[in-house]
């Protein structure tokens, strides 16, 4: 019987001039009996990183089975005058019923080339809610905890979404990141090599730390998500972005500490690398457990997205479910637990990635029982 594919809600058109939505992120928030999402995307006037004007944003509710989706705003006013908003990255602290969107912020015309020459014009920025978004507080500037990273030639929040988790008697907020380091530096940057790390806060935001990098590989753009160590204790798994083939799968302590990263033996990556997004599921009849879901593209020139399961023992990574056949990049995963339901957001279109950003969700029984156990 032939796979049959989610119904796709179109969120977010690009037009043939302009303008182009890239980059979504998005963020599932259960409160007592109320089910929000959060859509979030970059305004570019053109496909171009450096094109990039500001963030956008679609409100969705869970009605009756279905997504209620509200029309596209605008955040025009939560940035920095001249600069492009860029990343999207939200989360949700259950605690203080506060959203956080982490974002980066880029003077108008300075390009990611650019700054690997010439040294960081990037800043790490978010503005808070408690409101889902209808109202935004002041911009905060947090630039200044990457102080200690030695030859910073530029850095960036990770597109995406990031976690809460629980570590001791603290909820920690978990939010991915990558930089470029210098090997030296004399008139210009040289040697310029890219690592995944995470920003973490033990005080509901207040105050944000730096976790280790990725050091023993090249990596970029990674999410996390929050898994069961061999002893029980809780960790963090990274999945991150290379150009060596294959994807980085790292474990860290919710501390800061890398445990291990190594090359994933069943997780292509394809060229230049894309962007993919991880979350974690509890393990049905194993209470304290957790599975990890993954969404890709599955074959070269970014094609074909896909979901993949891992159930973390001893086999693979499943073969994918294709979401979306053609022309696909970037996504994001949500997984929505009063509902038992896997959305996700997503870059596609029929001759480019980059025509439409759409929304769909599915039941996670379909998502399990449709992967596989077999080594991809």
């Amino acid at each position: 019987m032939k796979d049959e594919k989610p119904k796709k809600k179109v969120l977010f058109k690009s037009g043939p001039n302009g303008p182009v939505y890239r980059i979504p992120s998005l963020l599932y928030i259960e409160q007592e009996k109320k089910k929000t999402f959060l859509a979030f995307a970059e305004r570019r006037k053109n496909a171009d990183d450096a094109s990039a004007e500001y963030l956008v944003m679609r409100k969705g509710v869970w009605e009756n089975g279905s997504v209620k989706w509200g029309k596209v705003e605008e955040l025009k006013g939560i940035g920095m005058k001249n600069n492009r908003t860029m990343n999207p990255c939200p989360v949700y602290d259950k605690e203080t019923k506060e959203l956080f969107l982490f974002f980066n912020c880029i003077p108008e015309g300075v390009s990611e080339s650019d700054m690997k020459t010439w040294g960081n014009q990037s800043k790490m920025c978010y503005v808070t809610s408690r409101d889902y978004g209808k109202t935004w507080s002041r911009v905060k500037n947090i630039t200044g905890a990457t102080i200690d990273i030695n030859k910073l030639a530029t850095v960036f929040v990770a597109p995406g979404h990031g976690i809460q988790t629980r570590h001791l008697e603290c909820w920690d907020l978990i939010i991915p990141a990558y930089v470029y380091v210098a090997g030296s530096w004399d008139t210009q940057l040289k040697g310029v090599k890219a690592h995944s790390f995470y920003l973490y806060s033990k005080d509901h935001g207040n105050s944000w730390r730096v976790s280790e990098r990725i050091i023993c590989y090249e990596t970029g753009e990674c999410e996390l998500a929050e898994i069961t160590g061999n002893h029980g204790e809780l960790m963090l798994y990274c999945n991150a972005r290379s150009t060596c083939g294959k994807r980085i799968e790292a474990q860290a302590e919710i501390g800061g500490t890398f445990a291990s990263a190594n090359e994933s033996t069943t997780l292509p990556e394809y060229g230049g690398g894309c962007m993919g997004s991880v979350v974690s599921f509890p393990g049905k009849g194993q209470e304290g457990t957790h599975r990890l879901l993954y969404s890709h593209p599955t074959k070269e020139e970014r094609n074909d997205l896909g979901i993949y399961l891992n159930r973390m023992d001893s086999k693979p990574w499943s073969d994918p479910k294709i979401i979306y056949e053609g022309p696909s990049a970037y996504s994001d995963l949500a997984y929505c637990q009063g509902t038992d339901t896997v959305a996700i957001l997503f870059e596609c279109g029929k001759k480019t990635p980059y025509e439409e950003i759409g929304f769909c969700s599915l039941p996670l029984n379909d998502v399990l029982s449709a992967c596989s156990t077999t080594a991809v």
